[in-house]
């Protein structure tokens, strides 16, 4: 969990900003990932909102965090490259996988009229020594980019960038030209950041707008009280609150710049927590603490969120509300501000750690209406969550002999046959797919009959 939080909260913040300054829309539709952990191959459909549905231990953390991986690959420097493609947490020890390249590919839409398909692999870095005595460090090994843009004419994909071993690339240097002009590169570093340097090219656009799409995890399984916690120093041997949340301040912000926002994320919350009345953030002015005339450096102003509970008498902090409490406020402001900083896909691990089942319905119909253009994909193992969504956006984990991840949905022939067997046996169709997952050990004819391969 931790390698999964790390690698989606670098860069977000320049991935918004250069996709919203470059005003292009681009949206992912499909992602594929090798070679990962236990994952051999996996490959799912983007919708507005896609689940992965499976018990514990099914492979749904790796699946989420080799998504993050691929992300923050393209992002870091060549030299962090390295340390990811030696990073042991993620190198598959796995009987069937093991030595296998990690692959990764993107299928997207840019505005209106353009689809991509962007992928690249590279090679793990391996301890077994070679015939020099010195380990081998990973290395990329394929890359490409192809686009395809309608123009009133039958479609097809035209190739920009084509690598094929880990020094040498070719890539198309104009609109009327080849994918023919060659270019020199170094193992650990992408064509696609290379010629993101060459701003001449007609598709910079393009490789701007791919480099820069922002995948972005909120984090709903640790405690969220350290994040309304105050911080506390100490001033002349007494201790002052200083009140430091960054939700807090953008919650006030969003109510300074955005109302309507504001107002429409706060009645959702008190929507899902009736006996809460009233949810306001507020500013502690530095005007407000003592600060010595002698002080280098003045703390800016201080934020908290104030919070009126129906049978209360008086406001409290929120951070004093239950854990569920909490974990709601910071969910749905974080899925504020994802929409509003453009991000292209959220990541979210057990969307209903310390909700109340009863809650999911609503929990994610104001999701969907905050969610925009940006898509969601969390994993859960509630079968509660079965029934808000339909077969296509459900990717059911299925046991494996090989111990591989293994993510498939339903046939949409089969959805009404299923649901038929669900109700025979008195139980709701999430109930009998985890029993089918449980207790299906393996069985290749029972998993062909029902789910699509992917």
């Amino acid at each position: 969990m931790q390698f999964f939080i790390a690698y989606i909260k670098i860069f977000y913040i320049f991935a918004a900003s250069f996709i919203k300054h470059l005003g292009i829309m681009v949206s992912l539709n499909k992602i594929s990932i090798k070679g990962f952990r236990n994952i051999d191959s996996f490959s799912i459909d983007l919708k507005d909102i896609t689940s992965l549905l499976a018990p514990n231990n099914y492979g749904k953390s790796n699946a989420m965090a080799a998504i993050a991986f691929a992300f923050q690959f393209i992002k870091t420097i060549p030299g962090d490259r390295i340390n990811m493609m030696g990073d042991k947490s993620c190198i598959s020890i796995n009987k069937g996988i093991a030595g296998k390249p990690y692959v990764f590919v993107e299928e997207g839409k840019i505005d209106d009229n353009t689809d991509f398909i962007y992928g690249f692999s590279f090679d793990w870095k391996r301890n077994r020594r070679n015939e020099k005595g010195v380990e081998t460090e990973g290395q990329i090994i394929e890359e490409y980019l192809k686009i395809k843009t309608k123009n009133g004419t039958k479609a097809k994909f035209t190739k920009l960038i084509q690598r094929t071993d880990s020094n040498n690339a070719k890539y198309t240097p104009s609109s009327s030209g080849r994918c023919d002009k060659e270019l020199y590169i170094d193992s650990n570093e992408l064509v696609l950041n290379k010629l993101y340097n060459y701003d001449d090219l007609f598709y910079h656009n393009y490789i701007e707008t791919i480099k820069n799409i922002e995948v972005r995890g909120i984090d709903t399984l640790s405690d969220p009280e350290e994040l309304f916690a105050p911080r506390v120093t100490v001033r002349d041997g007494k201790q002052k609150l200083l009140l430091g949340y960054d939700l807090a301040q953008y919650l006030y912000e969003l109510k300074q710049k955005d109302k309507d926002t504001f107002e429409y994320l706060i009645s959702s919350i008190t929507n899902l927590i009736p006996t809460i009345e009233t949810i306001n953030p507020i500013v502690i002015n530095k005007l407000n603490l003592k600060v010595d005339k002698d002080a280098p450096f003045e703390l800016p102003d201080q934020y908290d969120v104030i919070v009126k509970e129906r049978n209360n008498n008086q406001q409290t902090r929120f951070q004093y509300l239950s854990t569920g409490s909490m974990k709601l406020l910071n969910l749905l402001t974080k899925i504020v501000m994802a929409q509003k900083d453009g991000a292209q896909l959220l990541l979210i691990e057990e969307l209903e750690n310390s909700i109340h089942p009863r809650l999911l319905q609503s929990l994610l119909s104001s999701i969907k209406d905050f969610l925009g253009d940006t898509k969601l994909l969390f994993t859960s193992h509630s079968p509660n969550l079965v029934k808000y969504l339909t077969a296509p956006q459900l990717y059911i984990g299925l046991p494996s002999e090989k111990g591989f991840v293994d993510f498939h949905t339903l046939k949409t022939t089969k959805v009404s046959h299923v649901l038929k067997i669900a109700a025979a046996g008195e139980m709701s169709l999430g109930e009998y797919l985890f029993d089918l997952m449980l207790d299906m050990e393996c069985d290749q004819d029972l998993i062909s009959e029902f789910f699509a391969n992917n």
